[in-house]
Order: structure tokens, then C-alpha cells, then sequence
């Protein structure tokens, strides 16, 4: 490597990265401004300003001259020139030459400082010292970095699930909220051809329904009790349309509590009972529904009558969008089942939130 490339990567480190040339000189001087209180209070029977900043001032002259230059060098040329493109051998070959001649440089020049500008006694110049020293900063900077760089692609590749994670829950919940105001608008169209004194009411809960569902859904969680309330408007709006063809019970123990969940998803069993069961059946139909939370579980329970028809009960795409989104929002938090007996089909849902 020509000292051109060597100055020109001086250059561009400082000049292009100033806050990272300034976060390391202070940590480089910190390191320094430590070892040297260590030498002081082990090696010194009195503590003295004076003898610590000789101290100081060799630290620091040790490590900017003779230790920092392999470091800056190995994480910020050799390596990603060769090691990420991985050209090994060439890696291989560099760091030897390295090492004996920085070992050189650590093992005779290092004594002759300290003799020759600190007036420290004389010490026998030793390569093999240097050298040892040499091969611990390569591979323990090699491993940090590495170690590094490995953090930072899992950090990325964590973050594009996350991404994927995200796009396809807000596709998922797309496809429901549809759903709901189709049939809610369908709903309020029969009233108004039958002239329904109750069309007002409704309109009124179809429009908190939807400012529910536009806006408050945008949230990841949201408050139990919100959910609640759209339960129960729901309920009140087929009630409405169904006249007393059927029977639809809804036992809520949950009286308050700020337990806050995913948003949309216990009205989508409810939506399905009567998709696949009420709205089939012309007399006895039936959708029972209980909702309790006991410390940190929710439990919600439907149950409804069905016909079979010819091709069987099919669950239907709602119902298979929230099995989707509870095995993403709640992986390892939650247990569904659903059952078909006979002609009663059931969902049975606890989620454990924390």
C-alpha cells in the first residue's frame, strides 16, 4: 500500500466523518487519561498532577502513534477491501508483513521513546513483544468488527420483516374493513325500503362504527372496551334487521378495563355467525356470545346454529384473515379453537396480553 493511499484515507476519515473523527480522538483520550490514573495509583506511593501527566502524555503518545495507526488501518482499509470482498489470501499476506514490521515498530522504536523523550530507563528492545502485541489488536479488532457488521445486517434483516410484517397486516385488515361496511350498508338499505322508524338510530351507529374503524383502527392496539361497544352495536343493527327471527345473547362480564388488544378482531366471529348461520336460518336460529377477562387473559366464546349446504360449512375469508393476523400480533399469546358439531359451529378464542 503506497503512502498516497494511506494519506488519502487519513484524509477523507477526518474530513468526511468529522463526528466520528472527534467521537474516537475523545475515546482514544479517554483510554489514555484511564491507564494513565492505573499506572499512578499502582506504581506510585503518592499521587502527583506532575508524574500523571507524564504518564498522560506517554499514554497518549503510545497509543495515537504507535497502536492506533494498525487499528484505523486493519478496520477501515484492510478489511473492507479484502476480507468483505473475500479475497482472504491477500488479507492473509498483508496482515504477516503487518505484523513484523508494526512489530518492529512496537518492539524497538516503543523502548526507544520511552528512553529518549520520557527519560524512562532503558529497556532491551524486544520484537517478540511487539509482535505479540500486534497479533492481539489485528484479531481483536478483526472480531469486533466483524461482530459489528454482523449486528448491523441482523438489525436490517429484522427490520424488513418487520416491514413485511406490517404490510401484510395492514392488507389483511384492508380486506376486512370492507367487509363490515358492505354489509352494514346492506343492512341499512332494507330498513329504509321497509320506511323503519329505527333508520335514524342506526345511521347514527353505522357512522360510529365507521369513525371507529377509519380512524381508531389505525392504531395497533386499541382499548378493550372500544371493542365492546362495536360489539354491541353491531348486535344492535342485525337485531334491527332480523326483527325476532332469532335469538342473540351477549354475555359481557367485562364491566371496565384497560386492556388494550388488536383492533378488529372479536368482531370478525361475530360477523361470521351471522354470515354462515343467521342470515341462512329462517326460524330458531341462534348466536350465543360470552367476553370475559380474568387478570391478563381475554376470553371470548360464540357459538351458532348453521344448515349445512352442499358443499359444506366453510369458515370463509374473514374468519381466515383473523386466524392470520392472530398467528402474527399474538405468535405465542394466544389459542383458538373452532369447532363444527352437528349444526352448531363454535369459537372458542383466549388471548394473553401483557
Amino acid at each position: 500500500m503506497s503512502l498516497y493511499y494511506v494519506c488519502l484515507m487519513i484524509r477523507t476519515f477526518i474530513y468526511n466523518n468529522k463526528k466520528r473523527f472527534i467521537t474516537h480522538v475523545s475515546i482514544l483520550l479517554s483510554i489514555a487519561v484511564l491507564f494513565s490514573l492505573i499506572l499512578v495509583i499502582s506504581l506510585e506511593s503518592v499521587f502527583s498532577f506532575g508524574i500523571f501527566f507524564d504518564y498522560l502524555l506517554q499514554a497518549i503518545t503510545t497509543i495515537f502513534l504507535l497502536l492506533a495507526p494498525p487499528i484505523y488501518l486493519n478496520i477501515y482499509w484492510l478489511i473492507p477491501r479484502f476480507i468483505e470482498q473475500k479475497k482472504y489470501f491477500n488479507y492473509a499476506v498483508i496482515v504477516l508483513v503487518l505484523i513484523i514490521v508494526w512489530g518492529y515498530v512496537l518492539g524497538v522504536v516503543e523502548p526507544w521513546m520511552d528512553e529518549h523523550w520520557f527519560n524512562q530507563p532503558k529497556q532491551d528492545s524486544s520484537m517478540q513483544t511487539g509482535v505479540a502485541v500486534m497479533i492481539f489488536i489485528l484479531i481483536s479488532t478483526t472480531l469486533l468488527y466483524l461482530s459489528y457488521k454482523w449486528y448491523i445486517q441482523l438489525s436490517k434483516i429484522k427490520q424488513v420483516e418487520n416491514d413485511q410484517l406490517n404490510l401484510e397486516l395492514s392488507s389483511l385488515k384492508n380486506q376486512i374493513n370492507p367487509h363490515f361496511f358492505f354489509n352494514t350498508l346492506n343492512n341499512l338499505y332494507a330498513l329504509s325500503l321497509e320506511k323503519s322508524d329505527e333508520t335514524p338510530s342506526v345511521i347514527l351507529k353505522l357512522s360510529e362504527m365507521m369513525r371507529y374503524t377509519i380512524y381508531d383502527c389505525k392504531e395497533s392496539k386499541v382499548s378493550v372496551m372500544d371493542e365492546i361497544t362495536y360489539l354491541e352495536n353491531f348486535i344492535t343493527l342485525q337485531k334491527v334487521r332480523h326483527h325476532e327471527r332469532g335469538l342473540i345473547t351477549f354475555k359481557n362480564e367485562v364491566v371496565n378495563s384497560d386492556m388494550q388488544i388488536a383492533p378488529m378482531i372479536l368482531i370478525v366471529f361475530l360477523e361470521n355467525a351471522f354470515k354462515h348461520g343467521f342470515d341462512l336460518i329462517d326460524k330458531d336460529a341462534f348466536i350465543n356470545l360470552n367476553l370475559k377477562i380474568k387478570k391478563n387473559t381475554l376470553h371470548f366464546y360464540t357459538e351458532n346454529n348453521f344448515i349445512e349446504i352442499e358443499n359444506g360449512h366453510q369458515i370463509g375469508i374473514g374468519l381466515e384473515n383473523v386466524k392470520r393476523r392472530l398467528s402474527l400480533i399474538y405468535p405465542k399469546t394466544h389459542e383458538l379453537e373452532v369447532i363444527k358439531s352437528k349444526n352448531v359451529f363454535s369459537v372458542d378464542l383466549k388471548l394473553y396480553v401483557e
